[in-house]
């Protein structure tokens, strides 16, 4: 039997709220947390989409919406944003194609990768995509590279900040 790695994570959208994705077009659960009136703890759901999801990163939750790069084996949306309803507000697609990558919020913008050689500075609006910076901070791998997959350039690897001022 084959197995998939679903790579499930939680964002708290607060209310008791918790948005729950999966990697491999497992997509996202939206439920919320209620105390029932026995002292109990129950959970209710409130949406389920296959349009929302991360392959490998937790989501960004920012000013009400969702951000994540849903690019996995079959899927290519690039970025997208989602509300709190579960409406899909944009998609990259492939223009950028945000595959894999990685992304953190800091100082209220976003810093995502693209899962192979870019970096971007991003502004979070539900309205659009909006890129602020681009920085190439990987080359292309050639194909008789000894090292070089045959996948091209991969950089999957979770984004972090370090410094004095953060």
């Amino acid at each position: 039997m084959a197995m998939r790695y679903s790579g499930a994570r939680a964002v708290d959208a607060g209310n008791n709220k918790l948005l729950i994705t999966g990697g491999y077009e497992l997509g996202a659960l939206m439920i919320q947390v209620e105390k029932k009136a026995d002292g109990n703890y129950g959970t209710k759901e409130l949406f389920r989409t296959e349009e929302f999801g991360d392959q490998t990163k937790t989501p960004i939750f920012h000013n009400g919406y969702f951000y994540a790069e849903y690019g996995t084996n079959n899927k290519r949306d690039g970025m997208v944003c989602m509300n709190m309803s579960g409406e899909i507000m944009w998609k990259t697609k492939r223009d950028p194609d945000f595959n894999k990558g990685s992304m953190i919020l800091a100082d209220g913008l976003i810093l995502a990768t693209d899962g192979a050689k870019s970096l971007y500075l991003i502004e979070p609006d539900p309205t659009a995509f909006k890129p602020l910076a681009k920085a190439e901070l990987l080359a292309e791998q050639k194909s008789e590279d000894p090292g070089a997959s045959r996948f091209g350039t991969q950089n999957w690897a979770p984004i972090a900040l370090s410094g004095a001022n953060c």
